[in-house]
């Protein structure tokens, strides 16, 4: 432990839980109070999470891929085992992103190489 003083708040925090369990002050518990924020930020760590790519990165990386007017009707869906599904809006845009599928997945495995994209499917809905 460290040798530092403890603050009001730690005193009237000690003092409310001595109060709710019923027990006489004891010696004042100094731990830090940790943050929910840094605690998922620990866990994510610890099992290899951290470096996933989150479906709001691919988001951003696919307006700027295919453009605004195929982006205003498709949508990436979900990432999963490497496989990118996108909602389409419209057969036509279907047939515009089958053309340039080859492309788009070049562009997008530049663009998010930690995502390691080797596929992407696309569905109507």
């Amino acid at each position: 432990m460290n040798n530092r003083k403890p603050t009001a708040t730690m005193r009237l925090r000690h003092n409310l839980l001595s109060a709710w369990r019923g027990v006489d002050n004891g010696p004042l518990i100094d731990l830090p109070t940790l943050k929910v924020g840094d605690l998922a930020t620990q866990i994510m760590a610890k099992y290899g999470m951290a470096n996933r790519v989150k479906l709001e990165d691919i988001l951003a990386a696919w307006e700027e891929i295919v453009g605004t007017f195929l982006f205003k009707m498709t949508r990436p869906d979900a990432f999963e085992r490497g496989v990118l599904t996108v909602r389409l809006m419209q057969p036509t845009a279907h047939h515009a992103l089958s053309l340039e599928k080859v492309k788009i997945l070049k562009r997008l495995q530049e663009k998010l190489p930690d995502a390691k994209i080797r596929d992407i499917r696309f569905r109507h809905g």
